[in-house]
């Protein structure tokens, strides 16, 4: 079915005639790409599977072929890439400037980066740009796994691509005078064990409350599309700044293995990359096996509800 709309014009004259499909078919024939539970569009999220993620075939199956999919992974590429590419340009500026609150200005900063790029995102594709929170979400049973590869993939050479461009714009003298953008720390300060023991639990700590505040299905109903994001760049901010410099030398906790990948790729030095991998891996990890035990979402059913004490 359709309908016309005619411009506003002369009467005397034919004005040209604007056509508006409104076929529901039509409209529907090309699938939100950001539907699934572990998105941070709220709206877009579909209802919840009837049996355990790890008990659906379709959770590991089902994607692999959508084009949808691909080209949300793509655009989670390019998300990724402007995001680290920023990321490491605001930690160039405030060496350039002789800042000495380093880690201050980049919690305060982070805050209204990743708001941002979570909203212009979200509505496309869901707006992880992390593979920590990824790889949370696919062992969550939020993110099904072909999307949740892809996702990764298309981060991690994003990330690749943007430490690329730093290295191109600055230089390589630049480049290692401003540590590549993040992810550093003094071995005369901070022992790799320490660090791995940072990243860990900062990571944690991160995902624990973007899951209380955005990709919990249940959380993200209370908080909507507008508020949860804002939440998540505060938390992300928050958590930055708190460990940034608790320790001489450190640039705190990354808890964005891509990122720090990237920046590896701008300085040419991947010394100590297992830190910021393993590091979200393992809180990733961790954090999943808590969510799948006691599920937030998950509410009882009646037919499972006993009385208590008071009898009631």
């Amino acid at each position: 079915m359709e309908t016309k709309s005619t411009l506003l014009g002369s009467p005397s004259k034919a004005a040209p005639a604007v056509v508006y499909d409104t076929d529901e078919a039509a409209v529907n024939d090309q699938p939100n790409v950001a539907t699934f539970e572990g998105s941070f569009a709220p709206s877009a999220r579909p209802p919840q599977r009837l049996k355990p993620w790890y008990k659906d075939r379709d959770y590991f199956l089902d994607g692999w072929t959508s084009k949808y999919i691909w080209k949300a992974a793509f655009v989670e590429g390019v998300a990724t890439a402007g995001l680290v590419y920023i990321s490491g340009q605001l930690t160039g500026t405030l060496i350039s400037y002789n800042t000495v609150q380093i880690g201050a200005y980049i919690g305060v900063a982070s805050i209204f980066l990743i708001i941002t790029f979570v909203y212009a995102t979200a509505a496309g594709t869901g707006a992880h740009m992390n593979p920590m929170i990824t790889f949370s979400a696919m062992l969550s049973g939020i993110c099904p796994v072909p999307r949740g590869i892809l996702y990764m993939c298309c981060q991690t050479a994003g990330a690749a691509l943007a430490g690329g461009l730093l290295l191109g714009v600055w230089g390589r003298e630049r480049s290692i005078q401003y540590h590549g953008g993040g992810c550093f720390y003094d071995p005369s300060e901070l022992s790799s064990g320490q660090a791995f023991l940072s990243e860990v639990v900062s990571s944690f700590i991160l995902l624990y409350l973007s899951y209380g505040v955005g990709l919990d299905p249940r959380q993200a109903l209370l908080f909507g599309p507008r508020l949860g994001p804002l939440l998540v760049g505060i938390s992300l901010g928050l958590v930055a700044f708190s460990n940034s410099a608790s320790v001489p030398g450190y640039a705190g906790a990354a808890m964005h293995p891509a990122r720090c990948f990237g920046f590896g790729v701008a300085k040419q030095n991947f010394d100590d990359q297992w830190i910021w991998w393993f590091g979200p891996a393992v809180a990733a990890i961790l954090f999943s096996v808590m969510y799948n035990l006691i599920p937030p979402k998950e509410l009882p059913s009646p037919s499972t509800k006993k009385h208590n004490g008071d009898g009631v």
